[in-house]
Formats: structure tokens, sequence, C-alpha cells
């Protein structure tokens, strides 16, 4: 996808900047996406660092031993029992730091406080100043060797964008009661996250037992005490009437910690869900996993809702928008839910499927553009020319002639011997007038008939047949919807460990949509079909949860 194809996709999705992290994952081909779809194990370029600090003997580290699956550290429960920060990258790209006590030792906590940004506790009669701790880094066994951090390049800009908390968890034991310096500690640590815009910090209360009895330690003016006072301070530093999250939880026994789970997934960015999913323990991952599901729904459904409105042949850039954003969708679906090593696969394959896909929606969304053509020939045009033939005709005519009637042999045998001997003849010849009928010659032009000349060729019109010359494309509607959520439904499946192949789960996915979003096929129509239809996107996302997450 081009350069010019992410701005427009920038500009359609300017008023939600939270998709556009989907969205600029949506060439299959482009750099942004390989990048995604690295080589290595980590699940994400940013990790999750996940701060946990309260007072030594709280539970910090039975916590995560609860929490997390890849990490089983050592407790001993002793009070400032380590001048170090324990640190943890585990496979997934989360990041676990166990820090030094506090309320007790001053420059162990100095420690904690430098490491979590914290002014440090001052004392003009003790060195407790720290400007360097150790890190040692437990996700190696055979090489923990620890590191000497200087607190100035800890709180480094540069060195704080890897490091920096997203979630800190602050574990208390009620019935060691919130003294003093906790309440110092608690107030500074408000403060600093207030001023960097945070509010990052989930109270644990971690109920022990008496191993021998079983009771409980604290008493419940202990637990209501030290609610009120991480209450009334939280609501003093932020100046609001919202209640901080405070959770109770057994770390011995792991009850109670669904609810902090389900907390964390709540705050986390849904871009870095899918770490915490990977490495919580048993039937927490199920929470993370529901929780990540609805958010990527969500996402799915805004998105698509946005696209129906948009016509199906809408470019981004030199590519059809459904098109890139079908791969986005898909991009992000893969991201999410899928290990790294058969990435380079499915992207081959995603490929090909959101081609034809995408060209059957676009197909479905089309209208001929049809117009009436003439049918023509061409026509000789004819005039009759008479024949005629030029001839000699010979015409008779009576006429009167005088002429002298000749003698017969006879008679001009006596006039012969009449006039020799006695010189006179006998017979006269006679004139006699009579009718004869005389040849008169003539030229005649003879009529013989017609014959046909042609004398121009035109073009008429002899008929009429509708001629497509071309498509009207309408909006992407019913048919986008069903797409953008059955790609983004099918990766999640196919990633998820499904023994159908990707196409097959994609195919499942549309049977699902169409079972769950048929019956309102026409509403979604009516409203994008609607010009007067006002707020079609927010219409359309309520109808649609309203189907599918209610």
């Amino acid at each position: 996808m081009s350069d010019n194809a992410l701005e427009t996709l920038r500009g359609i999705f300017q008023d939600q900047p939270d998709l556009l992290k989907i969205i600029e994952l949506g060439d299959i081909e482009s750099s942004k996406l390989v990048g995604a779809f690295r080589e290595n194990n980590e699940l994400f370029a940013t990790p999750i660092n996940l701060y946990v600090t309260g007072r030594t003997g709280a539970g910090k580290t039975s916590l995560g031993n609860c929490l997390l699956e890849e990490v089983e550290m050592k407790s001993t429960g002793h009070m400032d029992c380590t001048d170090s920060i324990g640190y943890f990258k585990l496979a997934s790209n989360l990041c676990y730091f166990d820090l030094p006590g506090s309320g007790s030792d001053e420059k162990y906590e100095n420690i904690n406080r430098a490491v979590l940004l914290m002014p440090q506790i001052q004392d003009e009669d003790k060195d407790i100043f720290i400007k360097e701790f150790k890190l040692i880094d437990y996700s190696n066994s055979e090489n923990q060797k620890p590191e000497t951090i200087k607190v100035e390049e800890w709180q480094s800009e540069n060195k704080q964008k890897e490091v920096q908390s997203d979630i800190i968890l602050y574990v208390i034991a009620p019935h060691m009661q919130f003294i003093r310096p906790d309440t110092k500690y608690l107030s500074k640590l408000l403060k600093t996250q207030k001023a960097s815009n945070k509010t990052q910090v989930i109270f644990a209360l971690n109920i022990f037992r008496n191993e021998q009895t079983g009771e409980v330690k604290h008493t419940l003016q202990n637990v209501e005490d030290v609610k009120n006072i991480i209450t009334n301070d939280f609501q003093q530093i932020y100046q609001t009437d919202e209640n901080p999250p405070i959770f109770t939880f057994d770390a011995k026994t792991g009850s109670g910690l669904n609810e902090i789970t389900s907390y964390i997934c709540q705050i986390l960015p849904k871009e870095k869900l899918g770490n915490i999913q990977q490495v919580l323990r048993g039937n927490l991952k199920e929470l993370a996993q529901q929780e990540r599901i609805i958010r990527y729904e969500k996402a799915l459904i805004r998105i698509a809702s946005r696209l129906a409105t948009y016509k199906v042949d809408q470019k981004a850039g030199n590519q059809d928008l459904i098109k890139v954003a079908a791969s986005a969708v898909c991009a992000y679906g893969v991201e999410t839910f899928k290990n790294q090593e058969e990435i380079a696969q499915i992207k081959a394959e995603l490929s090909q499927i959101i081609e034809n896909a995408a060209t059957l929606v676009k197909e479905s969304q089309a209208k001929d553009i049809i117009v009436p053509k003439n049918i023509t020939e061409l026509k000789e045009l004819t005039k009759e020319i008479p024949i005629t033939k030029d001839e000699l005709v010979t015409d008779y005519i009576e006429i009167n002639e005088v002429r002298v009637k000749e003698l017969n042999g006879f008679k001009k045998c006596i006039n012969f011997f009449t006039n020799f001997f006695i010189g006179n003849e006998v017979f006269e010849e006679k004139l006699i007038n009579e009718t004869v009928r005389k040849p008169i010659e003539r030229l005649e032009t003879r009529f013989l008939g017609y014959e046909k000349k042609v004398v121009d060729t035109i073009e008429v019109v002899v008929g009429q047949v509708e001629e497509v010359v071309g498509k009207n494309y309408h909006q992407g509607g019913y048919p986008v919807i069903k797409l953008i959520l059955a790609l983004g439904r099918g990766v999640q499946t196919y990633c998820s460990n499904s023994q159908n192949s990707l196409q097959i789960s994609i195919k499942d996915a549309e049977v699902y949509y169409e079972h769950k979003l048929g019956h309102i096929k026409a509403e979604i129509e009516n409203f994008i079909d609607n010009p007067s239809t006002q707020d079609k996107e927010q219409k359309l996302i309520h109808i649609i949860e309203r189907e599918l997450l209610q």
C-alpha cells in the first residue's frame, strides 16, 4: 500500500486514532506489516512492563508466582532482603519487575522510588541517596549476574521508552497495618503517577492465614482502615470522587486473582493485551482472552460500520479501500492471536483469500449502467428508371393516285395493227384515280419497363438492444460488514489452534455472522440507503453490538 493510501486511511479514521494502529498494518506486503511479523519470538515490539511494589513480606513475590506461568521466584519473607531489582523478561515480551520493599529500610526504599521515578527520601544524617542500583535478570537461569544501572540513565527519556511502567501492582498485607511510612510512600507514588497523567496502580490486599488453623490474620477493621487510607489519598490527589482499584486476594490459594486479572485486561492498551494473556495461569487466561476477544470484535464492528457507508469502489491510493481495510483487519487478527512461527504462511494464504472475498463483495454491490443501443444497418436508396428502346416502325397511309391504266396485251396488239394499217389506234389508255396504301418509316422509342438503380446508401435504425456501458457501485452495506467481521473472526479462530484450514475458518465465520445478523440485514440496508438517516455509522455500531455483544 502506498503512502498516499495510508494518508487516505488516516483521513477516514482521524476521529478514531486508536483504529489507525490497525489500519496502518493494512497492506499484507507493506514494510510496516513485515516489521510486525518479524521472525523472533516476541509477540509485540513494545513490552508490557509489570512492576510489583509494597512492603517486604506483603506477598509481592507470591503474587507474581500466582499470576504468571513462566515465573517461579523464591521468596524469603525477610525484611529488606535485597538491594537489587529482580527482573524477568518472558518469551511473550512481558517484563516483570520485583522491587525492593518500601516502608522500612530507607536506602532500599530509595531504590524502589528511583525505579518508579519517585523522589527519593532525604536524610541529613544518613547517606541514603542512591545513584545506582543492581538489576538482576532472572530470565536466564544460567546467567544471573547483576548489572549496575545508573539512576540517571534509568530515568532518561530513552531508557523510559523501554522500561516505563504499564501496570503497578501495590501489594499490601492488611494484618501488617498501613502505617505512616506506607502512607508517605503511597502519597508520593500517586503524585508521581498523576504528574505523568497515569492511573496505573492496582492495589492488591493479600490475605494471610494462620498455617495451623487456617484463620485469617487480619481483622475486618484492618481491611477497612487500609481501604479508607488508599481511597482518601487517591481521591484527594486525583481530585475525583471515583474509587481506586482495590482487590483482595489470597496468594496461597489464588482466590481473588480473577478480579485483578480482569482489571489489568481493562486498562491495558488492546495492542498489548495479547502479551498478558499468553503468560497468565489457568483460568486467568480465559479472563484475559475473553476481554481481548471483546475488544477485538468491537474494533472490527467500528471498522465495518464505517466502511459500510463508503462506496465499494472507494480508493485508498491505487487500491480499493475495501481490500486495504480487509488486509488490515486480517493483519491485526494475526498479530493479536497468532504465534510467530506460521505467520509467513498465513500471510500468503490471506492475500489470496482477501483478494477473492473483496472482489466478490465489490461485484455484489455493483449495478450495471445500461443504456439503449440502436441496431442499425446500411440501406440503399434506389429510384426507378424507365427502360426504352428505339425501333424503326413502318406505317401505311392511303393516298389517291392518278395513273394510266395499261392496255392488256390483246388490246395492245389490235392497236399495233390498226395504227400500222390505218394510222389510228382503236383502244386508248385511260387515266384512273385509285386509293393506294403507301408505307412510311419512322423511328419510335418503345417503353420496356423500369429498373431500380442505387443512388445513395444510408444507415437506418432497425431495432434496439440494452448495452452495459459501466458499473454503478453502491455503499458497502451488509456485505462489507459481514466480510470484515468474518475475516476478523476467521483469522481469530484459525489462530486459536483451529483444526480447520484458514479458508474454512473464514467460511465458518461467514455462516456465524449470517446467522447472527441475517435477520437485521434489511434494517442495516435501510439505514445506509436512506439519505436522510443521520449518524449512520453510530447507528450501525449500535445495532451490530446489540446483536453480537449483548
